[in-house]
């Protein structure tokens, strides 16, 4: 239960050494993976949490040992792991949430083909894989509240006919995650995940995919 606390308190930014330590900023990347649709009182949350998450939050952090992060790597390899919150905020502050069926019946992933990809039965998920999620539900809850009550995890397998994984944050492509007549879009690789460029006239740097420098108009 101890590295699951740590998972979770790091994945809200709670705590920030790990990102002292690794090259990609932990901040910056949770802002790709986790993508907010609001109107109004209505708001939506897509959170993709890929594979290397693990890596870049955990492996430096000399409070959780390497067999920790090889555990959760190994428990999530096979997924395309999602948390979804759909939520209304009401007058009186307090929240209303979809429940976990109606949510899953709206939940989809669609590759960059067309092709789309149910949410996985508990038949069809490891059960580590279930504990793991189960463990972390009561979790959400503690630290977030009301908004943590409402978030629901859905486990998906996105692979070729060859068994390869077809989304992959390292890899070109694009993806988009559904779920409450909502579409959230994620292209790849992740911009974070890139080696960041420099501007050729004053060696500014640059992100990843950036083709010209926005300042000189010069090519990176």
């Amino acid at each position: 239960m101890r590295f699951l606390f740590l998972f979770i308190v790091l994945l809200f930014g709670e705590i920030s050494f790990a990102q002292e330590t690794s090259k990609v900023k932990l901040t910056d990347y949770i802002r790709e993976i986790q993508i907010w649709e609001k109107e109004e009182n209505h708001m939506t949350l897509s959170f993709w949490i890929p594979k290397s998450y693990w890596k870049i939050a955990l492996e430096d952090n000399p409070q959780v040992p390497k067999e920790t992060v090889d555990q959760l790597i190994s428990t999530f390899e096979n997924y395309i792991f999602v948390c979804g919150l759909d939520l209304e905020i009401n007058l009186d502050a307090t929240m209303s949430f979809t429940d976990e069926a109606t949510l899953r019946n709206s939940m989809s992933i669609e590759d960059s083909d067309g092709n789309i990809y149910l949410p996985l039965t508990n038949e069809q998920i490891s059960v580590d894989a279930q504990q793991m999620a189960e463990a972390m539900k009561p979790m959400f809850a503690k630290m977030l509240g009301q908004m943590g009550e409402g978030m629901h995890f859905y486990f998906f397998e996105v692979k070729d006919e060859q068994n390869n994984d077809i989304i992959d944050e390292y890899q070109e492509g694009n993806f988009s995650i559904k779920h409450s007549n909502n579409e959230f879009a994620y292209s790849l690789p992740l911009v974070t995940l890139m080696p960041a460029k420099k501007c050729p006239v004053d060696n500014a740097e640059m992100k990843g995919n950036w083709k010209y420098c926005p300042f000189h108009g010069k090519s990176l």
